[in-house]
């Protein structure tokens, strides 16, 4: 099961305008006004303000745990030892280099790890320079996981599944997780639009999720999409699979299913589990076509010793939470 959220952040911004072609001219000698907009917008907001902003909001949240934040491509600071508390060395970093990055930025992503109320919680910050119309200069992706159902170090696929399983059938521990995980965004919302109190800050999103089991496997999106996922981004688990067939199948073995959003093989959400019939509905024509396997060999070779080459120290480069 998935944690999904999503805060938006609205900022003061201005067309971006194209230059004026013969006809425009024409237009203009005869008293007209050419519409000279294209779509764009430039958000009033410089590289230095975002990272001070966001900096300030994360401590009153007390997500101090910085991975990493990266500027137009250009890598400012990475956590590869895994160090707690160390949100001050991103900020020092990135204002040791600011004079030479200068104020304007396409795409600023900073991102950071917090546990939780029994959570594991990966934020990433969006912030880019232009923005289409009806886009937002900013954007908080939130993700988590329950933090009993993440692998351990060392644990193989058979182990994980025999501690697990048990877990996935607590209706009641899904249902608090998923509150707690709704108000740590609107927390998130709270804490950033006071950061910015001249922005405006939206939750669009907050829920838990499942996956329908089978479809075709995807290509990891871009961080600006709106499947984008900064946990399997930053913490990719080579036993997902596992996890996700063992809560599909708890879940609606229930007789009251609890209220989780099930997306497709895409990420798109498709109904919620307490629907009636949602996990008879009919599958897209991608998933239809697609085997969904054999639940006993998900994350075969996969998981072996968890922490070997599909994942190394869990965590990646970034450290974590395992021990």
């Amino acid at each position: 099961m998935k944690l999904a959220g999503t805060v938006t952040v609205r900022v003061a911004s201005e067309d971006i305008l194209r230059q004026p072609r013969f006809w425009d001219r024409v237009k203009s000698t005869f008293g007209a006004t050419p519409d000279l907009r294209t779509g764009r917008r430039k958000a009033a907001l410089e590289a230095a303000v975002v990272v001070d902003s966001v900096r300030d909001a994360l401590r009153t949240l007390g997500a101090t745990n910085a991975v990493s934040l990266v500027v137009d491509d250009v890598v400012l600071f990475q956590d590869r030892e895994g160090r707690a508390d160390d949100l001050g060395d991103l900020f020092l970093a990135f204002h040791e280099q600011s004079d030479a990055l200068g104020g304007d930025f396409q795409l600023l992503r900073l991102a950071v790890e917090h546990l939780e109320a029994g959570l594991h919680l990966v934020l990433e910050v969006q912030a880019r320079g232009e923005h289409g119309d009806d886009e937002e200069a900013v954007r908080i992706v939130i993700a988590g996981r329950i933090h009993d159902l993440e692998p351990r170090k060392g644990e193989d696929a058979a182990a994980y599944r025999a501690r697990v399983e048990p877990l996935t059938k607590d209706r009641g521990a899904i249902e608090v997780a998923r509150a707690q995980f709704e108000s740590f965004v609107t927390r998130v919302r709270d804490a950033i639009q006071r950061a910015m109190p001249e922005a405006h800050a939206e939750v669009v999103r907050a829920e838990a999720q499942v996956q329908r089991p089978g479809g075709k496997e995807q290509a990891a999106p871009a961080p600006t999409s709106p499947q984008y996922d900064p946990y399997d981004n930053y913490y990719p688990s080579p036993l997902g699979m596992v996890m996700n067939m063992m809560m599909w199948s708890a879940i609606f073995s229930m007789a009251f299913p609890p209220h989780v959003t099930v997306i497709n093989h895409v990420g798109e959400p498709v109904g919620t589990a307490d629907q009636a019939g949602i996990e008879h509905a009919d599958p897209a024509p991608a998933e239809a076509n697609a085997s969904e396997g054999d639940f006993g060999d998900a994350g075969g070779d996969a998981g072996g010793d968890f922490g070997g080459d599909a994942g190394g120290d869990f965590g990646g480069d970034f450290g974590g939470f395992f021990d």
